[in-house]
C-alpha cells in the first residue's frame, strides 16, 4: 500500500514539473490541462513570454523535450523521422536533439556487472577504462579486456532507467489522448498510434539482447564479406542491461581530420559505404537504421565497420514490393499507378485529395525524370516526398520512414565525406548488380526450384482437404451452415409473437376458469363472491394490461 501512494506521488510530482517546463516555454495550454491545479508561477508565465518571442516553435519544442529528460528526448529522436505528420520545421528541429547527461559512477556500473552477470568486474576484466567513452540517456559505453585478452566495449544500461522510462510513457499516453481530442482529425494518424509505436521501440532499446541479436544477423549476412567488419558479440557476459562485444578498431567516419591524415580516398570511401547500405535493403531486406557518421567506421580504403545496432530496419515483402511498383511507376510516369500502389498499401487515408495529390507527383516525377542523375539529390527528393505526404495526410508505414530517414542520413555521410557524392548515380550501380544477381543461372534455377516446391505444397493441402471434405460427405459428417441476412430478427419477432398469443390464451382461461368458479359460488367468500374467481380476475386484468402495454411498445418501436 505504501509503495502504491510512493509511486502515485511521484507520478503526481512528475506531472507537474511537466507542466512547468511546458509552461516555461510557452505552452500554457497544454500545462493547464495536466496540472489542473494550474496556479503555475508567475515568474514561469514571464519567462515563457521571453521564449515564445526570442525562438521558434521548433526550438521551444525542442529545449522542452531535452529539459524533460531521456524518454522524451528519445520520443523527440523517433519524432524527427516524421516529415509525414509533422510540418518541416519541427522535424528539422527535433533532429538536433542531444541526450547528453550526466554520467554515472564506476561503484554504480560494477554494482550493474555484479547484479548482471553474478561475477565482480575484476573477474571478468583484466582491464576496465574508469571513464566511459560514450554517455547517452539509456546507458554508458566503456572499454576493457577480457580475461582472455580480447578487447571490448561494454554497455551498460543506467540504473532505474526501466521505471522511469515505463512511467513517462503512461504520462505521454496521456498527453497523446488529450491531443487527440484537441485535434479531432486534424492529424491522420492518432498521437496515441504515435506513443504506441514509440513504447514498442523503446522497451526494444531497453532490453540489449535485441540489439546483440541484430549485430549477430549482420554479421551473418556479412560473414563472407571482405569490405565489412560486424563486430563479435560475447554472449556469455550479454544481459537485458549488459552488452559485451567486441572493439573495432577504426576512424570514424566525422573524424575528416584523421582521415585526411591518413591519406584515404574519400570518393572510394562514400561509395563503398552507399553500396554496403543499399545492398542491406535491396539484398538483405534488413537495415540499420541510424547509419550517421559517428556509427561507421573506416579500417582501410576498401574496408569498413557498422556499429551500434539499437536500431535497425526490416522490409517486408509487402513493403518490398510496393518500393518496387513505386520506382517502376515513376520510371514509365505512371502516377495512376502510384496513387493505385498507395491505396494498396492503405496510405491514402479519407481526408486525402487524390486530385491534387497527383498533380504534386505529376510534377515531382517530370521533374526529376529530365534531371541528369547526376544533379539528383536522394535526399532532397524523399522530403520532397514526405512534405507532400504530411500536406495529403498520408498514412506511411513506419518501417517505410525509417528507411527514407537512414537513406537521408547515409546520403549525408556520404558527401560528409566528398561533397561531390551522389547517391542515385550508386543506386543506378547497385540495381544493376542486384537484377545481374537475379538473372544469374543460378538465382534463377533457385527460385524456380523454391517456387515449385512451395506450389507443390499448397496443391497437396489443397488435395487433403478436398479428400477429407469428400470423406465427411461420404459418412455423412458434413454439416453445412448457412446464415440468412434478417434470419434472426425474424426468429425473435416470431418468439415475441409467441409469447404473446401464450399470454393472450392464458389470461382468456383465467377469465373462463374465474367466471365458471363465481358462477359456483364455492369456497371462501368476498363481497358475497367467490374469493378465488375474484383473485382470478384481477390476475387476469393486470396480465391484460401488461399485454396491452407490450403490444403499445412494440408499435411505437417501429414507427
Amino acid at each position: 500500500m505504501k509503495l502504491f501512494f510512493s509511486k502515485k506521488r511521484n507520478k503526481l510530482k512528475r506531472y507537474r514539473e511537466i507542466a512547468k517546463i511546458l509552461t516555461k516555454y510557452g505552452f500554457g495550454m497544454i500545462a493547464e490541462k495536466i496540472d489542473n491545479r494550474s496556479i503555475i508561477s508567475k515568474v514561469f508565465i514571464k519567462k515563457s513570454k521571453k521564449y515564445s518571442q526570442k525562438y521558434t516553435r521548433g526550438e521551444r519544442i525542442r529545449f522542452t523535450l531535452e529539459e524533460l529528460g531521456p524518454t522524451f528526448i528519445k520520443f523527440g529522436q523517433i519524432l524527427s523521422t516524421r516529415y509525414d505528420i509533422l510540418p518541416n520545421d519541427i522535424v528539422d528541429e527535433l533532429s538536433k536533439l542531444q541526450d547528453e547527461i550526466t554520467p554515472f559512477d564506476l561503484d554504480t556500473a560494477k554494482n550493474i556487472i555484479k547484479s548482471e552477470l553474478g561475477k565482480e568486474l575484476e573477474d571478468i576484466f583484466i582491464e576496465f577504462q574508469e571513464k566511459p567513452v560514450a554517455t547517452a540517456s539509456i546507458g554508458q559505453v566503456y572499454r576493457g579486456v577480457l580475461k582472455n585478452g580480447n578487447k571490448v566495449v561494454i554497455k551498460i544500461q543506467r540504473p532505474n532507467i526501466n521505471e522511469v522510462i515505463k512511467q513517462d510513457i503512461d504520462i505521454l499516453y496521456t498527453l497523446a489522448k488529450m491531443f487527440d481530442e484537441l485535434l479531432k482529425k486534424k492529424i491522420v494518424i492518432s498521437a496515441r498510434d504515435i506513443v504506441e509505436e514509440f513504447s514498442y521501440f523503446i522497451k526494444k532499446e531497453l532490453d540489449y539482447t535485441y540489439e546483440a541479436q541484430n549485430c549477430e544477423r549482420f554479421r551473418m549476412y556479412f560473414k563472407n564479406d571482405k569490405r565489412v567488419v560486424i563486430p563479435k558479440i560475447y554472449w556469455e557476459y550479454t544481459t537485458k542491461k549488459v552488452l559485451v562485444m567486441e572493439e573495432i578498431k577504426g576512424t570514424k567516419v566525422s573524424n575528416i581530420d584523421e582521415i585526411d591524415k591518413i591519406g584515404f580516398n574519400k570518393e572510394k570511401l562514400s561509395e563503398l559505404g552507399a553500396k554496403i547500405f543499399l545492398e542491406q535493403i535491396f539484398i538483405h531486406g534488413f537495415f540499420h537504421g541510424d547509419p550517421h557518421p559517428g556509427n561507421i567506421l573506416i579500417l582501410s580504403e576498401n574496408k569498413i565497420s557498422f556499429i551500434d545496432f539499437g536500431v535497425v530496419g526490416y522490409l517486408d515483402n509487402l513493403t518490398f514490393e510496393f518500393i518496387t511498383t513505386l520506382l517502376k511507376a515513376s520510371l514509365s510516369r505512371d502516377i495512376d499507378k502510384i496513387v493505385e500502389s498507395l491505396n494498396k498499401m492503405n496510405a491514402i487515408s479519407d481526408e486525402t485529395d487524390e486530385i491534387g495529390l497527383k498533380k504534386e507527383l505529376f510534377f515531382i516525377v517530370n521533374h526529376y525524370f529530365n534531371l541528369p542523375i547526376n544533379k539528383i539529390n536522394f535526399g532532397e527528393v524523399l522530403n520532397e516526398i514526405m512534405a507532400i505526404a504530411y500536406k495529403y495526410k498520408l498514412r506511411m508505414p513506419s518501417q517505410l520512414i525509417l528507411l527514407i530517414k537512414s537513406i537521408i542520413t547515409i546520403e549525408g555521410t556520404g558527401k560528409k565525406l566528398n561533397p561531390q557524392f551522389n547517391l542515385s548515380k550508386v543506386s543506378k550501380e547497385i540495381v544493376k548488380e542486384i537484377t545481374k544477381r537475379k538473372l544469374n543461372p543460378k538465382s534463377i534455377t533457385k527460385k524456380i526450384i523454391d517456387t515449385t516446391t512451395e506450389n507443390i505444397e499448397n496443391i497437396l493441402e489443397i488435395t487433403n482437404k478436398v479428400n477429407n471434405i469428400l470423406y465427411k460427405i461420404d459418412k455423412d459428417k458434413l454439416k453445412i451452415k448457412m446464415e440468412i441476412e434478417g434470419l434472426n430478427r425474424l426468429e425473435k419477432e416470431i418468439y415475441i409473437l409467441t409469447n404473446k398469443l401464450s399470454l393472450s390464451l392464458i389470461i382468456s382461461s383465467i377469465i373462463v376458469g374465474s367466471s365458471i368458479i363465481i358462477q359456483a359460488n364455492t369456497g371462501p367468500q368476498i363481497l358475497g363472491m367467490s374469493a378465488f374467481g375474484l383473485i382470478g380476475f384481477v390476475a387476469a386484468g393486470i396480465l391484460g394490461v401488461t399485454l396491452i402495454i407490450s403490444i403499445l411498445l412494440n408499435k411505437r418501436n417501429y414507427k
